[in-house]
Formats: C-alpha cells, sequence, structure tokens
C-alpha cells in the first residue's frame, strides 16, 4: 500500500493541479519544497527524458515513490517550439506576453495555427526490492490563438483553444481546465495503474 509520493516538482500550479487530481486516494502528497529539495538540471533530450531526470533525482535522494512530469506547449509548424524549452522561452522573451506575440509573429505568413500541449510523467518505486519506473503520456490537440484571451491558469493558457472548444485554457475555470488538458490525460491513465497497484 502507497500512501506518500513525492512530486518531484517546485512549481505551485503543478502541485495544486496533481494534488486535485490525486485527492481522492487518502495519499499525502510531498513536493521537493516540502522536502527542502532542489529541482534537479534538466538536460534530457525530450520530455520523457527531463520527466525521468526529476523522478529519479527525488527517488535517489528520499527512497519513497516518485512522481515527476514534463510538459511543454508545441507549434506544429515550427517543429514543436517552444516544446522542451516552453518555460525557458518565455523567460528569454522576457515573459509570456512576449514569447505569444513572437510566436504570432512567427505564423503570420501561414494559416496553420494548430498547436498542443504535451505531458509525460514517470512514477518511480520500489517493488519487492526491485526499482520500476512507469511512462504516463498526455496529449491535447488545438489552436494557438492571437490575441491571448483570459485570466485564469498560467504559461501557455492564454493562448491555446483546445480542439472541439471555443474558450482558451485561461477563458476556462481552474477545475474543467484541469480535468480535460493534458496532464489530466497522463494522470488518469497514472491513476488506472495506481488503482491497478492497490487491488493486488
Amino acid at each position: 500500500m502507497i500512501n506518500k509520493i513525492v512530486l518531484a516538482s517546485n512549481n505551485k500550479n503543478k502541485i495544486e493541479e496533481i494534488k486535485s487530481l490525486l485527492s481522492n486516494f487518502g495519499v499525502e502528497i510531498k513536493s521537493l519544497k516540502d522536502l527542502n529539495l532542489d529541482d534537479p538540471i534538466e538536460n534530457g533530450k525530450d520530455f520523457k527524458e527531463n520527466s525521468l531526470i526529476k523522478a529519479r533525482y527525488a527517488f535517489e535522494k528520499t527512497g519513497l515513490p516518485t512522481l515527476a512530469d514534463d510538459s511543454g506547449f508545441c507549434i506544429d509548424i515550427l517543429n514543436d517550439f517552444p516544446g522542451l524549452f516552453s518555460a525557458r522561452f518565455a523567460k528569454a522573451s522576457n515573459g509570456y506576453e512576449n514569447a505569444f506575440k513572437i510566436i504570432n509573429q512567427c505564423l503570420e505568413e501561414t494559416n496553420n495555427k494548430d498547436a498542443h500541449f504535451t505531458t509525460c510523467l514517470s512514477f518511480i518505486y520500489n517493488s519487492n526490492d526491485k526499482i520500476i519506473e512507469k511512462i504516463f503520456e498526455g496529449k491535447l490537440e488545438g489552436q494557438f490563438t492571437y490575441p491571448p484571451r483570459g485570466n485564469n491558469g498560467f504559461g501557455y493558457c492564454p493562448c491555446f483553444t483546445p480542439k472541439n472548444y471555443t474558450q482558451t485554457f485561461s477563458e476556462m475555470t481552474d477545475d474543467f481546465r484541469s480535468k480535460i488538458n493534458h496532464r489530466a490525460i497522463a494522470l488518469n491513465k497514472f491513476i488506472e495503474f495506481f488503482k491497478s497497484m492497490e487491488q493486488k
């Protein structure tokens, strides 16, 4: 029976979102901040590698079951840029508003605004003295939207409209968005796996 999971993140928004989605399972969630641990260096070549870097780091430090995610906002026609560098691109652009503007300028000569959010979730735990690593992925298709709309959410939420919806992520309530987004897709896969573990 797993009753405590380390969430290998210091991102307040991610922590709250994941805690909310796992709230019905009676599992205590500890963040890196709770454990006085810094973020590891993320130098992987894709979301999966970065997710595993974070999960392995926290697992090695604590020995506890560990969950880590790496996510990004991807523009299809720009070879999935900013993708892996989503947060770093926004920082280099002096904020998300400028990042949105730069992306829009790159797309001015095309009608293709297809975009998606991707999450890769890694779960590491010890089972009978054997370290198990599991990967769960979530992807949500949609459109890049400019100018940005809405005041909820964070990061690239104001400039993404999911497929089959008319509102951007930031125009949706936090509760609704957290049920349909890319992280929820990955977490629901994890939850199904977690349920199967608990039933054994």
